[in-house]
């Protein structure tokens, strides 16, 4: 009888610590919204708003927002597909992909923003553009990732204002 409660007590403990463990990387979504619209209120924005807002802009596709849970930091994870380079570097739309990013709301506030542009199966790498707009010196993450910004001060308080797109 002891060794049935003992193996039962064990079996309780590898399930629990299993359940802990895979909560350490789950990416989670905003909530839902109908439609976004840039405003001055900071009350942040669903995933599936900024995929809205984000799509919307010419040249860029297949774009993602999403919170990474990774022990006890949470990281803004943007993702963006481009047909051509000069989509994402045409003035203003960096800055704009990344405040959208920032203004999407989350269960916990981010730590760091990671953004991932990808062209032609290549990841773009645009810290130093990135670097010039928050004023910091990160170091290039490529091929991983575009963009690292680890406490983005440059976009304020979080969820950040929902921007709108300034062309030229």
């Amino acid at each position: 009888m002891n060794i049935r409660k003992s193996l039962t007590g064990v079996v309780i403990a590898v399930v629990a610590a299993a359940v802990v463990l895979s909560g350490c990387s789950l990416l989670k979504p905003g909530t839902s919204a109908v439609a976004p619209t840039p405003s001055a209120a900071s009350t942040g924005i669903s995933s599936d708003a900024a995929f809205v807002l984000l799509n919307a802009v010419p040249g860029l596709s297949d774009a993602t927002v999403q919170s990474s849970i990774s022990g006890l930091s949470t990281s803004l994870i943007i993702e963006v597909y481009v047909d051509d380079e000069a989509a994402i570097t045409a003035s203003g739309v960096l800055d704009y992909v990344l405040r959208v990013g920032w203004a999407t709301s989350f269960d916990r506030q981010p730590g760091s923003v990671i953004l991932t542009v990808r062209n032609n199966g290549r990841t773009l790498d645009l810290q130093a553009q990135a670097n010039l707009l928050a004023g910091v010196e990160y170091p290039t993450l490529a091929p991983s990732h575009s963009v690292y910004l680890d406490g983005p001060e440059y976009l304020g308080a979080w969820p950040g204002v929902v921007p709108t797109l300034s062309v030229g």
